[in-house]
């Protein structure tokens, strides 16, 4: 998913929590009959649980999709708003330029007008007091497009405002708001220019939409008439049903050509997160049960200043490969010959592999991959032929007894033959520190407090991940002003030093965050949560 839309996705939060929604202040608020009395008016819906009210067309309308439900949605964000990454967020300014995206614009756009045409408008001081409680927001991403929204909120008696929020919505008016009986209930459509939004209220539920088609399927299942929810997909009703206090419930949809389905062969993500101790759990399904799981061996080879890593097992090679196939007559054969592997040194790697982010000099990422092999001896001896099909001009070079080492002439590109793993580096520095640390001459990951228990011996891991807040931040800083040092015409190193820098000092204080997927044949489901912060 974009991260435009998952910015979408945490400042349609913020406006349940802080939105300042047009309103003409207490004295009109006291229009009309008392809030009970038009609570009355209102039939009670069949469903009232915010998630079981999100239409399932939410996932399958879009390539990229995200559902997020909360138990307090206004406190939620304000506890968000009090954690490490909440503060830096706020503190580098990322929350003030986030909101300035065109979804967010457009959400607090309907805002004001729902506010502004109702009969029993909201005083905008007040307003916050009407978001406490649990709600639930689909958002649909569409490319080039403004993404669509359903958002759910449950309504409760005893909170006056949030009653007034429902009746607002209820009571709509002026010329350009057109109301019409779906499925015997009052269905509000506001139009203003270009903008849409259709409203549904009842005693015990709100609902709104920017899609009519969501609009309606919502409408359906409030009044028990049928369709399917988000959580009929399976681990989210899970996670939503241990939804309390601070904890948000997150359901992604990926996008089938993208990154996360390509290699991992995942379609969507269930994902729980307990925001006061940043601890998230997750989980989904692979396509077919992994043949290799993720070694732990792994951390022994990986610097333990590296500022990203991965460790994963292979789902299905084969399938992977034909998922990178074009319509045009790639297969997985043709691919398998376009990464010029020898099929004599294909014999003697496993489906586990491994990456990690070094650093970055300049503009350049340093890369470090790692391919894992069954049998060393065998690798070695075809180990110079892949030299040659992958380097220009190999030359060897000698970074540690007993290991053979090849670079191309520019030493853009250099490969290792290890005890465990083919490794590839894109520079020579990079890879001699990965030789070294799995010699155990430098630190490695396995040193890293809190993040060497992350699996233990026997454990079916899938995936093992960790990245150093504090290291990701200086890559980033470092690689935006070298960007804005050679091409001052897009933006230059005053841009960077105003805009990405209080980011990135602010997520310099972030703690670094590690954990990993255990996989039971095609299920997969783990939790990554915040480490110590290393001396």
């Amino acid at each position: 998913m974009r991260s435009q839309s998952l910015a979408a996705v945490a400042l349609i939060f913020a406006m349940l929590s802080g939105c300042t929604c047009g309103g003409s202040g207490d004295k009109d608020a006291k229009k009309g009959p008392g809030p009970s009395e038009l609570l009355k008016s209102l039939p009670r819906a069949a469903v009232s649980r915010p998630s079981a009210l999100v239409p399932k067309a939410v996932l399958e309308g879009s390539p990229r999709s995200m559902v997020v439900a909360a138990a307090d949605a206004r406190g939620s964000w304000e506890a968000f708003l009090q954690t490490a990454p909440g503060k830096a967020l706020v503190e580098g300014g990322a929350l003030e330029h986030v909101g300035l995206s065109a979804q967010m614009e457009r959400a607090l756009s309907l805002s004001h007008d729902l506010a502004a045409v109702s009969e029993h408008p909201l005083a905008a001081d007040r307003l916050t007091e009407a978001f406490s409680g649990p709600a639930a927001v689909g958002v649909m991403d569409a490319d080039g497009e403004d993404a669509d929204f359903v958002l759910v909120k449950e309504v409760d008696g005893s909170q006056e405002f949030v009653v007034r929020l429902a009746l607002m919505a209820s009571a709509v008016k002026g010329a350009e708001v057109f109301t019409e009986q779906y499925e015997g209930h009052p269905l509000h459509n506001l139009k203003r220019g270009n903008r849409l939004l259709w409203v549904a209220a009842f005693q015990n539920v709100l609902i709104a939409s920017t899609d009519q088609n969501l609009a309606k399927a919502a409408l359906s299942l409030a009044l028990g008439k049928g369709g399917e929810s988000v959580e009929s997909v399976d681990g989210y009703k899970k996670e939503v049903d241990k939804l309390q206090g601070h904890r948000l419930a997150a359901l992604v949809s990926l996008e089938p050509d993208g990154p996360p389905a390509l290699l991992l062969g995942l379609s969507q993500l269930v994902l729980g997160l307990d925001v006061d101790s940043g601890q998230m759990e997750l989980g989904g399904k692979l396509s077919d049960s992994p043949d290799t799981v993720a070694a732990f061996r792994a951390l022994a080879y990986v610097p333990k200043d590296a500022v990203l890593f991965s460790s994963l097992g292979a789902a299905n090679a084969t399938a992977f490969l034909e998922r990178l196939g074009s319509p045009e007559g790639n297969n997985a054969e043709a691919m398998r010959k376009a990464l010029v592997i020898p099929s004599d040194l294909e014999d003697t790697l496993t489906d586990e592999a491994f990456y990690g982010l070094l650093g970055v000099s300049d503009t350049r990422f340093n890369h470090l991959l790692g391919l894992g092999l069954k049998d060393a001896a065998a690798g070695a001896k075809v180990f110079p032929k892949l030299a040659r099909s992958w380097l220009d001009k190999p030359a060897k070079k000698d970074i540690a007894p007993g290991v053979s080492a090849f670079c191309n002439s520019t030493e853009g590109l250099c490969i290792a033959l290890a005890k465990d793993y083919l490794l590839a580096a894109t520079d020579l520095e990079s890879l001699t520190a990965a030789v070294e640390t799995g010699l155990g001459k430098r630190p490695a990951l396995s040193d890293v407090k809190g993040f060497q228990q992350v699996g233990k011996s026997g454990d079916s891991r899938f995936l093992t991940a960790y990245v150093d807040s504090a290291g990701a931040a200086d890559a980033m800083l470092t690689f935006f002003r070298a960007v804005g040092r050679g091409n001052s015409q897009g933006f230059d190193t005053g841009d960077v030093d105003a805009t990405i820098a209080p980011l990135c000092e602010a997520m310099k204080k972030l703690p670094p965050y590690g954990g990993g997927l255990a996989v039971d044949g095609t299920a997969v489901a783990g939790q990554f949560q915040p480490l110590p912060v290393q001396q």
